[in-house]
């Protein structure tokens, strides 16, 4: 389970980079059992009569404290929130938001030390349970759009592990996000993605579709124990009529059954709306199989919280968290 990429201090790393925080590794291991805990660290704005305070946020995926061996919850428990504690304090940690992982809800053992809530939820094709996947799992909209890519011998579609076509998603990915006016939240910047091979290479895979040779789409993937996570995808505006991001999905089912994968997570929509189209999309790849995505929050210090929040004229109790970080749109909607 903990072997999963998301809960590692090296993807951490990778993620201080887009943050502009700090990779840190929590462990605790003793007689109870053994749970570890990665999150980036970052530097609150505002200081409060001279000193730096800072919070604790999932690097961007899903995480979260995970719990590897057991042999008294109850006590594992208990202890890891005493050494999670003292690690805030003294580290003047003031909050923590945490996205923990669908494919292990692993927020179910934490519930006495966050305030956890279900958000939305996250797809995937499973490639254990049917003996047909494609038929099972893809939508009769998605078969018939695959299968016309299929017989067009202008399409092609090239899986490749390594990641050494780097700047060719990189370029594809960057002309996606600015075409739909992406959020900060889904750009990455060029180191991010060289770390992620430079720490990462041997479970990268792409996807890549070619129209008459020239690259339309590309999908990044990371590999991870018997999961595939779809990471990041793109496709060239001119040819979005052609639906190449179907391909990419086929190609890679193909590929992870024949090679003993049991699921590939595709994640979610990009917001809580039941008919949110980007989760509407993945569906079309996962007809039977959905996660339950949940989210945590804890306040650590919250006299300097409530100090945090009223210099920024904003109420403590706001639905955004941390209410102190709260966009300017946010504060102005008051």
């Amino acid at each position: 389970m903990g072997q999963d990429i998301y809960f590692t201090k090296a993807y951490a790393e990778v993620n201080a980079l887009i943050e502009a925080g700090e990779a840190i590794f929590i462990e605790l291991d003793n007689q109870y059992g053994h749970i570890t805990h990665s999150a980036i660290k970052r530097e609150i704005a505002n200081e409060i009569d001279g000193v730096k305070y800072y919070d604790l946020i999932t690097p961007y995926g899903y995480g979260g404290p995970i719990i590897h061996r057991c042999i008294d919850e109850a006590r594992l428990i208990e202890s890891y929130e005493v050494a999670l504690h003292e690690y805030c304090e003294a580290n003047r940690i003031v909050s923590e938001f945490v996205r923990f992982h669908p494919l292990f809800q692993n927020q179910e053992a934490f519930k006495d030390i966050y305030d956890v809530k279900y958000l939305r939820q996250t797809v995937g094709t499973d490639l254990r349970r049917f003996d047909n996947t494609f038929q099972s799992e893809f939508s009769t909209t998605a078969r018939r759009r695959i299968r016309n890519l299929i017989k067009e011998e202008k399409y092609s579609c090239v899986l490749a592990k390594g990641f050494d076509d780097i700047e060719d998603f990189i370029s594809i990915y960057k002309e996606t996000m600015d075409r739909r006016h992406a959020t900060d939240f889904y750009y990455f910047n060029r180191n991010y993605f060289y770390e992620l091979k430079r720490r990462f290479r041997s479970q990268l895979v792409t996807t890549t579709v070619y129209y008459q040779g020239e690259i339309i789409a590309m999908g990044l993937y990371f590999l991870s124990g018997k999961v595939v996570h779809d990471h990041l995808n793109g496709t060239k505006a001119e040819y979005l009529h052609l639906s190449p991001a179907y391909l990419l999905k086929y190609t890679m089912m193909n590929w992870a059954s024949k090679n003993g994968f049991d699921v590939i997570h595709y994640g979610g929509g990009v917001s809580n709306a039941q008919d949110d189209s980007v989760l509407k999309f993945k569906k079309s790849f996962a007809k039977n199989t959905d996660f339950e995505f949940h989210i945590g929050s804890r306040i650590w210090n919250q006299s300097v919280y409530e100090v945090l929040c009223r210099n920024r004229d904003i109420d403590s109790t706001s639905g955004f968290f941390p209410a102190y970080r709260a966009p300017v749109e946010k504060i102005k909607e008051r």
